[in-house]
């Protein structure tokens, strides 16, 4: 009774999500039916556990049969036709168990007398055991689709008075695919199930896609030719629309993962660019920024949680201000007694970049994260199977907004001016009195802040942890060497473009199954070969020196 009633209350909730207000349960509870008919569908290997148990059962019993008496024969043939009956059994229609709940059954039953009849044969009987127990998890399994395929025909009339009344709503594709699909399921009419195939293959997502292969399966085991080819055509169809769907998506992921590479690696080629400074620590004052981020967030929500959506305009500006005059203590006592010596500064800050990290993991420890203000969670559909996830979103908005901000500043600005000139003719701007020392710290503190903002944006979308720092900087000396030394221009090009190409190759590589498990390593290695190819062609990068600067 308990059992019914919880199957009750659990009908009663799948039927009103399909009424819920919030679009964005509705719409999941909606392709939530439509995968239960996918479910309802028989699983092939299922059945292969099934009938190589069956198999090995009848094996056994044939051997046994040759030495049993009398009363163990009357059993055990029985038993051996059984198994031979459910192995020859026949699919009716799609949904169709092969083999059915009736001829399983009627094996089962003869297994367990035949396992009764030979306990004293201890081989026989754990063979035995191991059949019936296979063949009431199959049972058991085909006992429950049975139940979503009585309960598919009553979710369908219900979706079909939704579509009813607002046939070009918000709601209308998602109702279509599921109708469809569970029409597909469960119809008995050739020409609907057919028409059911090629609707979803012209909506081409995986849901449909998945179905899709199932129905030409279980088509081609009745044979059932039209339905097969309609099926085919259709998956095949689906299949393709994935793909675009898959490179659309990868491109977005690597345009996110190309924004936060600019932003840090902006900052690192304006302080390599104008101070000859290899700065190892560059990652770690992202993650000073995304620590700063962390204790604004952290703040507002123990203080102030119902503002806890507006951190970040407080976390943005911290986050620079924090960088920055961590960068400009660090450039002040120990980067100013190390210019000239490129090497001895890039031991230097990966010595800093250490205590850096050991300081905030005393402090804070091994793993914070942070919670997204709500307007920065779903995502963007687009077209189906093709959601652009909010938070990246609004990283990629960020990153573009704050590329214009330091375009700004180095183009439009008395700093801007200052910076240049140095980067030209240091001796020049020098005797013209420009105070360069000053303007190499102020340079090293906003290229530090620059990173301390590429640390608000990671943990929107990743944990924080101390040596995140050490996930980005290669990365960003890529970025930097390939689009030319000091070059904001060649920074973008390169951060863009070497995002778009990991996210490309980690996908490839991850459908090679030998290549698989260590797709995202084999991934960096190859990108760092291209670079190296790319250097052997142009050693000074996308954007080369000209002019005096070619000489500096």
């Amino acid at each position: 009774r308990l059992l019914s009633e919880k199957k009750a209350v659990a009908d009663l909730i799948a039927t009103l999500s399909l009424l819920d207000p919030d679009p964005v349960v509705r719409i999941a509870s909606i392709r939530d039916a439509g995968e239960r008919a996918a479910r309802a569908m028989p699983d092939p290997d299922d059945a292969a556990r099934l009938l190589d148990a069956l198999g090995k059962c009848s094996a056994a019993l044939n051997a046994k049969l040759a030495t049993a008496n009398a009363d163990e024969r009357a059993v055990i043939a029985p038993a051996i036709a059984a198994i031979a009956i459910a192995k020859a059994d026949r699919p009716t229609s799609v949904a169709s168990p092969v083999p059915g709940n009736a001829t399983v059954s009627a094996a089962n039953a003869a297994l367990i007398k035949a396992q009764q009849a030979t306990a004293s044969d201890t081989s026989l009987v754990a063979t035995l055991k191991d059949t019936i127990s296979a063949s009431s998890t199959y049972l058991d399994h085909l006992e429950a689709r049975q139940a979503l395929l009585e309960e598919l025909p009553k979710t369908a009339a219900a979706l079909k008075r939704q579509l009813e009344k607002d046939p070009k709503g918000q709601f209308a594709p998602a109702l279509n695919e599921t109708i469809a699909s569970i029409e597909l399921v469960t119809s008995a009419d050739s020409a609907t199930r057919i028409a059911s195939a090629t609707t979803l293959g012209k909506m081409g997502t995986s849901r449909a896609a998945n179905l899709l292969d199932k129905i030409a399966q279980a088509a081609q085991r009745m044979g059932d030719k039209e339905l097969e080819s309609a099926a085919t055509t259709a998956r095949d169809s689906a299949n393709r629309y994935q793909t675009f769907a898959h490179s659309v998506q990868n491109t977005f992921a690597g345009l996110s993962l190309g924004s936060i590479l600019v932003l840090l690696a902006l900052g690192l080629s304006i302080i390599f660019g104008l101070m000859g400074v290899i700065n190892m620590a560059q990652g770690e004052f992202m993650m000073v920024g995304a620590f700063t981020t962390f204790v604004v967030a952290n703040f507002f929500n123990q203080h102030m949680p119902q503002y806890y959506g507006y951190y970040l305009a407080i976390a943005i500006p911290a986050a620079f201000l924090v960088s920055a005059l961590v960068g400009y203590f660090v450039e002040a006592t120990v980067i100013r007694h190390l210019y000239g010596r490129p090497l001895e500064t890039l031991l230097a800050t990966w010595g800093v970049g250490l205590v850096m990290i050991w300081a905030v993991r005393w402090k804070f420890g091994d793993n914070v994260s942070i919670r997204p203000p709500r307007w920065m969670e779903g995502g963007w559909e687009i077209a189906p199977d093709i959601v652009f996830p909010l938070n990246r979103v609004y990283i990629i908005l960020f990153c573009a907004i704050c590329i214009a901000i330091v375009y700004f500043v180095v183009n439009g600005t008395k700093l801007g001016l200052l910076l240049r000139a140095t980067t030209q003719n240091r001796e020049m701007a020098l005797a013209l009195g420009v105070p360069t020392r000053r303007v190499d710290g102020l340079t090293f503190a906003f290229g530090a802040g620059l990173a301390g903002l590429a640390g608000v944006a990671v943990p929107l979308c990743d944990k924080i942890k101390p040596e995140m720092g050490q996930d980005y900087i290669v990365d960003c000396f890529m970025v930097v060497v390939v689009g030319g030394v000091g070059k904001l221009a060649g920074a973008v090009w390169a951060g863009l473009g070497l995002g778009f190409i990991g996210k490309y190759l980690e996908p490839i590589l991850g459908a090679m199954p030998s290549l698989a498990s260590g797709a995202s390593v084999i991934g960096k290695v190859l990108v760092l070969g291209m670079i190296i190819l790319f250097l052997q062609w142009r050693p000074q990068g996308l954007f080369p020196p000209k002019g005096r600067q070619t000489d500096a």
